[in-house]
């Protein structure tokens, strides 16, 4: 007896070692979750400082700062924010160029950077940094791309220069602007959402697009609701005007000639031109036979036109209608300028033309029928 009972403290007291062991281990592992480390290495010199900010809409706020040591490693480790933030690593002082990344509470992140003509840095760990590469790939890439552009043209002697030339140059400078918008506007669509999603949005154009403010709240409503950054491109949203590029067409539901009516939003899946015209407005009479010709040329490909009248008189909208051989969707209040649908649209003068992608959404206005086909080229499969 007594040495079972030996044995029984002997067990005890090893599961109670055991069970002090699980909860220092366990707070342990709490402690290291509250801060993130950031692991540098890189070609700078010695001493090179490096300053770590984090980056919100106002400014860059300094957050902390290290030196390299002699192999140009550095090092951050520090408390973080609740959420995954948006920071920025520069060197020397605090302004760009710089590099981005997403740190956050638990995160091991390693950079490596190189300096050459500006700084590349390879983005590792985190939730989100491997986003944020591929983003911060896209856009350096243009840069470099403009670099090498800008140096070429400045080889350019402006006296010599040929009409020829400079349309080229011209042009090459639009196509590499379109390109990297375009590149840009892929990332923030297909890439899951996350900081580097704002990133994309607030910082790297001039000022935020309309048409990008309402796509990165989409796609962050979806992935990453409660986000702070998801907050504020809600607010930010919710200023833009309902059409604007980017921004879901208003709902316009009207009469047809026929007596029944017909919503804009039963089109939807389809590529859809909602044309604002009137039987009484010359112009827009004299648009119809180019719109006519792309409309049979696309109308089976998923190309639909929507006319809204801005006339008062039935009879002579009907008989415009019949006169030009319209054969597309027609509606009309025939409230004339007091229309519902001129009001949600905002228009003051006709023709008055927007292209609504297969998803509803505003892509182009105020367009005329000579760059429509490019446009329909752009959108249908």
């Amino acid at each position: 007896m007594k040495e079972m009972n030996i044995k029984s403290l002997i067990l005890a007291f090893t599961l109670l070692l055991t069970a002090t062991a699980c909860v220092n281990a366990s707070e342990a592992e709490k402690e290291a979750s509250k801060g993130f480390t950031l692991e540098g290495t890189s070609n700078l010199v010695e001493k090179s400082l490096v300053i770590l900010s984090r980056i919100t809409d106002a400014k860059l706020e300094i957050e902390d700062s290290a030196y390299t040591d002699k192999k140009g490693d550095f090092s951050f480790k520090k408390l973080g924010y609740d959420e995954s933030t948006l920071y920025y690593l520069t060197f020397g002082n605090t302004q760009p160029p710089g590099i981005p990344l997403i740190l956050e509470n638990g995160a091991k992140v390693t950079a490596e950077v190189t300096k050459s003509s500006g700084y590349t840095a390879k983005i590792a760990g985190g939730r989100y940094n491997a986003s944020m590469q591929k983003l911060y790939d896209i856009y350096t890439g243009h840069e470099a791309k403009m670099a090498a552009f800008n140096t070429e043209v400045a080889t350019i002697d402006p006296g010599s220069a040929t009409e020829e030339l400079r349309a080229n140059t011209t042009q090459r400078y639009t196509d590499m602007i379109t390109g990297r918008t375009n590149d840009i506007e892929e990332f923030i669509k297909t890439e899951p959402a996350s900081p580097a999603t704002y990133f994309a949005v607030m910082y790297l154009f001039q000022k935020p697009e309309p048409k990008f403010i309402l796509l990165g709240k989409d796609v962050m409503t979806k992935g990453l609701p409660n986000s702070l950054y998801t907050k504020n491109l809600a607010a930010m949203a919710a200023q833009v005007g309902p059409v604007v590029e980017g921004a879901m067409a208003p709902e316009i539901n009207l009469a047809t000639p026929d007596g029944g009516t017909l919503a804009l939003s039963s089109l939807r899946g389809k590529v859809v031109l909602i044309d604002f015209w009137a039987s009484w407005c010359g112009p827009c009479r004299k648009e119809n036979p180019a719109v006519k010709a792309i409309y049979e040329k696309y109308k089976n490909k998923g190309f639909e036109i929507y006319g809204v009248s801005l006339d008062n008189d039935g009879a002579k909208w009907k008989a415009a209608i019949a006169k030009d051989e319209l054969t597309w969707k027609h509606v009309s209040e025939l409230k004339g300028w007091t229309s519902s649908a001129g009001k949600a649209y905002g228009v003051s003068s006709i023709p008055a033309t927007f292209l609504i992608d297969k998803e509803g959404r505003i892509v182009k206005s105020g367009f005329r029928s000579h760059q429509l086909e490019g446009l329909l080229m752009q959108l249908l499969d």
